[in-house]
């Protein structure tokens, strides 16, 4: 997972004025002008909106951190609501679960203890398994996102750096996010002893996925989450086969046609949803001759929908935002924080399915 780093860093929520608040007016005009949308339907009350942030600009560019920590709430109000709302599709792995500020983040899980059920002999007692609960505390971590700001061109009321930023801070958020979620199930994966459903080779196989789908189906219908490099791989799995008539015959139904001239991927193999990770490139680090992707792409997951998932994201309140100094350039920075947690259920490590194609890059 990359990281964000800033030095002297200044928390904004201690220098924020309380000026405003996220339904004051001035947080939907600096929206708008991020958006570069029509300014005259705010009429006065906009030329005044326009008018304070242009001055937080200029009071910022000169150091000023009352100014900066407004700014940057300003920019927290904007970002914050449609990033939890994108958070929610951390539930792909499982249930997802928003927390307030100072809400504990637990998990209560089930496991089989002492007999396995026997068949009732005449005259005997019948041996049945234990269902135990526990419940836990699982850690939270923190994954970030920020941009170096040019306070001149917001003091001339240029918002093209602003929209590019923020919409910057949102993606790395998300894509950091997802990183750890896969980073914790597969640990989860890896470190558990006993039954583990999981194929690995030179290339996705139908018979490796068939076996994987087939083990973890009996906990639930499963879907299957991964790359699209990983993913489209089961379009050559889609085709049928049979005889009529003494005919042979095979091919692919023309729906699954369809779904792969959409996507680029079938939608569903053998009763199980294929679901695509979101994986774009990182900039800052070679794969090759080519940008590497944040995600790694060699891995799928094979997981219970729903409910039937042991597999558990959090987020734990909403943005907090801090302003400081590259620690490699020395640009001033802002950067945002989010707190999220994952968990894969204790004892049920088992329950989750991983497909590894080696050819693809992997952790």
């Amino acid at each position: 997972m990359y990281t964000f780093e800033i030095n002297n860093k200044r928390e904004d929520s201690v220098n924020f004025s309380g000026k405003f608040t996220n339904k004051s007016p001035v947080v939907e005009i600096f929206s708008a002008m991020v958006d570069g949308k029509e300014m005259g339907k705010y009429g006065k009350q906009g030329d005044k909106a326009i008018k304070y942030i242009k001055n937080l600009g200029e009071r910022a560019e000169n150091g000023d951190t009352t100014a900066i920590s407004e700014l940057n709430t300003l920019r927290r109000f904007v970002i914050e609501p449609i990033l939890l709302q994108e958070m929610k599709l951390l539930g792909i792995f499982g249930k997802y679960t928003p927390l307030a500020f100072g809400e504990t983040v637990e998990v209560e899980t089930y496991k089989h203890m002492g007999n396995v059920a026997t068949r009732q002999a005449e005259g005997v007692d019948v041996a049945f398994p234990t269902i135990k609960k526990d419940k836990y505390q699982v850690a939270t971590q923190i994954v970030s996102g920020g941009y170096s700001v040019n306070y001149r061109q917001l003091a001339l009321g240029d918002m093209a750096k602003e929209n590019e930023g923020m919409e910057q801070v949102r993606i790395q958020i998300r894509n950091n996010a997802s990183r750890y979620v896969m980073e914790t199930v597969i640990d989860a994966i890896n470190n558990t002893k006993g039954v583990k459903y999981v194929f690995e080779g030179a290339g996705l196989t139908k018979t490796g996925a068939d076996e994987i789908l087939t083990k973890v189906r009996r906990f639930g219908k499963p879907n299957v989450i991964g790359d699209y490099a990983l993913l489209s791989q089961f379009n050559a799995f889609a085709g049928y086969s049979g005889e009529i008539g003494g005919n042979a015959i095979t091919g692919i139904s023309q729906k699954q046609l369809d779904a792969i001239a959409e996507n680029g991927i079938i939608g569903s193999y053998n009763g199980s949803a294929l679901s695509e990770i979101s994986n774009g490139y990182d900039f800052t680090t070679m794969d090759g001759d080519n940008f590497a992707t944040i995600l790694p792409t060699g891995y799928g997951f094979v997981v219970p929908t729903g409910a039937n998932s042991p597999i558990k994201t959090f987020t734990r309140g909403g943005l907090t935002s801090f302003t400081g100094n590259s620690v490699t350039t020395g640009d001033v920075l802002t950067r945002f924080d989010l707190e999220i947690a994952a968990d894969v259920a204790r004892g049920r490590e088992y329950e989750v399915g991983m497909l590894i194609d080696t050819n693809l890059t992997t952790l």
